[in-house]
């Protein structure tokens, strides 16, 4: 099967799978609302329900940051430390949904519903985590490599040089081969997880290592079904960044009537608006994996 005929038949298959991508979103953001929710409560305590709270909602004031860090000098750690707990919780939670997307392309044809998708998550629960822990040592041994042991050899080889820009460059083709090692063992986990799923395999390493071989024998057209995709989904940021107003978000207050409704409105209209790309973004995930799918089983 060639590249474009799997993204043709992952793009139907995830057009079916849209429900699918609505329990990834409203998880995702029960898991931001979790983080969110007492720094917002931590805000709303120390500037009540004054002036400078509404002023808050039409953008962030460093007079106020600054007098927020002297007077609560330790409530930033504490929301640091929240916000790293939570994402990190993030990252089983995604790894186990997985398992009730996957499971919808085995039998694309029946109808969604909830506990079928959930029966799913719970029957590839722990070799998807088992699957999950292999992802991340091979993703600090590709950032231990390129991350720490090549930018330390470039810095001790570079201490003396007088051109700036020679060691601008040797660092950013570190950075940039971290991220291409980073993507690969991304594209191994992905076609590890299909793998898995499709042929209910118990070894999560087993379906890691025929990933890995797998992706490498096929280099150019995996990287062209996973590549695709994610990229667009990147890109809904960039077209997000475009298109909403920001000059409308950080306006300064209204006057007259309209004043006491338009900061509610745009924080509605910004917060739907957000919802929709983060919808997308999941879309093109599911999009992604669905593509994958289709050429795994076309070149098997």
């Amino acid at each position: 099967m060639s590249p474009g005929s799997a993204l043709k038949q992952g793009f139907r298959m995830a057009m079916r799978a849209r429900p699918a991508v609505w329990v990834l979103l409203l998880v995702n953001l029960g898991l931001a609302a979790l983080a969110g929710l007492p720094i917002y409560r931590g805000i709303l305590r120390f500037t009540g329900y004054s002036l400078m709270s509404q002023k808050l909602a039409s953008g962030l004031t460093y007079d106020w940051l600054t007098d927020f860090l002297v007077n609560s000098p330790s409530s930033l750690d504490r929301y640091a430390s929240l916000i790293a707990l939570v994402g990190m919780l993030s990252i089983p939670v995604n790894a186990l949904l997985a398992g009730g997307v996957l499971g919808r392309f085995r039998n694309p044809d029946l109808p969604f519903s909830l506990a079928g998708f959930f029966r799913d998550v719970g029957r590839y629960a722990w070799r998807l985590i088992r699957l999950m822990i292999l992802g991340l040592i091979c993703y600090w041994i590709v950032f231990l490599v390129f991350n720490r042991g090549l930018m330390r050899l470039i810095a001790d080889h570079t201490y003396d040089w007088q051109d700036d820009r020679a060691v601008f460059v040797l660092r950013l083709g570190a950075g940039l081969l971290c991220l291409t090692g980073l993507a690969f063992v991304n594209l191994v986990m992905d076609y590890a997880r299909v793998k898995l799923v499709m042929e209910d395999i118990s070894s999560a390493a087993e379906a890691f290592l025929v990933s890995l071989g797998f992706s490498l024998g096929r280099l150019r057209k995996a990287v062209t079904v996973y590549a695709l995709p994610t990229l667009a989904g990147l890109a809904l940021l960039g077209l997000y960044g475009l298109v909403v107003p920001q000059s409308l978000i950080n306006a300064s207050a209204a006057d007259g009537a309209w004043a006491q409704y338009r900061e509610p409105l745009v924080v509605a209209l910004l917060f739907l608006v957000q919802q929709l790309v983060m919808f997308g973004r999941f879309w093109f995930r599911v999009a992604t994996w669905a593509s994958e799918w289709s050429y795994y089983v076309g070149s098997r």
